[in-house]
């Protein structure tokens, strides 16, 4: 007997779903079978374009048997209750970053889907990157000695029409936060996966360019419980955009890791290396967010087809995907108060 055929249905048909239909497209034992979004004219016009059922009811839908898993894509602050009425209909859960955009919520979700007993997975693509592996077994294995910085810039571009696009866009209700939420939680991502536990943040923000509610640019130091120190800069207003960098230094080592390539690799005993990793797509979205390449979302939807077929549970489960937005929302806190804000935040 082969292997089964998982049934995978959209929620939310913006630019992001376009990622996860591309990616179910491309994963043997994943196949679309409906869409749905708040908008008739997206949800009509992404399930003809892929041949499938759509629908503007998300009750609808969760209602279908043929849907196992469903790619919640929908801006972020109207998740709830979309996310736990899917997971009391014991559908599997593949959640866009962030998971929410509170703390309260964040914990709502990961409750339902354990309640319900189904799987529950945040979308953090670009952990799977070749160079960022590499360079988290540097960072844990103690290539790099005594870690004594680690820092992450984000110095992307986006013109105000971006921001008019969608009226979720820009504001703290519906998107959560500006640059550092939309655009940097995968670098923060990263930085607290490779890193480590966070034990304290202090911040400063603004928002210097855009016509927005939310911040276009943040400045925050970091504290992490293994005693290193570190800076974290995002901003959504830098012209033209460059690619997303991190910086990791030790007693015995640095690296530099610029869009999942390694630009620098000094590491005691060790003869410098070239990384053969193209990094094209994931650096044009310093100034285009529609050039991300698929492949994290595919190695996600793999894994969560993997899972169903096998058993076990997501690398990235409900609590590890609220890891990255609990130290965006301290940020936030701090930038608010003037004052450093403790890990764990409880909003």
């Amino acid at each position: 007997m082969g292997q089964r055929t998982w049934g995978f249905a959209m929620i939310g048909c913006g630019v992001v779903a376009d990622y996860h239909i591309g990616a179910v497209q491309e994963t043997d034992g994943a196949e679309l079978v409906a869409v749905y979004s708040r908008s008739e004219s997206r949800a009509r016009s992404t399930g003809e374009a892929h041949g499938v059922p759509w629908f503007t009811d998300h009750e609808a839908i969760l209602r279908l048997p043929e849907v196992d898993v469903v790619c919640i894509c929908t801006p972020s602050g109207v998740r709830i209750p979309i996310v736990t009425d899917a997971a009391e209909a014991g559908k599997h859960l593949i959640v866009e970053k962030p998971l929410d955009v509170s703390i309260r919520n964040m914990d709502r979700i990961i409750r339902a889907a354990a309640d319900a007993g189904v799987k529950l997975m945040g979308v953090f693509q670009l952990r799977y990157g070749q160079a960022v592996n590499r360079v988290r077994n540097a960072v844990q294995t103690g290539a790099l000695g005594k870690m004594v910085l680690a820092d992450a810039y984000i110095k992307w571009f986006r013109p105000q029409a971006y921001y008019d696009a969608d009226d979720w866009r820009g504001n703290w209700a519906m998107e959560g936060g500006g640059a550092l939420m939309t655009q940097g939680s995968h670098t923060v991502d990263l930085l607290q996966w490779i890193m480590g536990p966070v034990r304290r943040v202090y911040a400063r923000m603004g928002t210097l360019i855009h016509d927005i509610e939310v911040e276009d640019t943040v400045v925050a130091t970091l504290e992490y419980e293994n005693g290193a120190l570190g800076v974290i800069e995002a901003s959504s207003a830098a012209y033209p955009g460059l690619p997303a960098r991190m910086e990791f230094s030790g007693d015995r080592g640095t690296v530099v890791v610029e869009a999942d390539q390694i630009t620098r690799w000094d590491v005691e005993g060790e003869n410098v290396e070239e990384t053969a990793a193209d990094a094209t797509d994931v650096a044009r979205a310093a100034s285009d967010s529609k050039t991300f390449g698929t492949e994290g979302h595919r190695a996600q939807i793999a894994e969560m087809v993997r899972i169903l077929d096998e058993g076990g549970e997501p690398e990235i489960d409900g609590p590890e995907s609220k890891r990255a937005i609990e130290i965006i929302l301290a940020i936030y806190e701090s930038a608010r108060s003037g004052s450093p804000v403790a890990l764990p935040f409880k909003g």
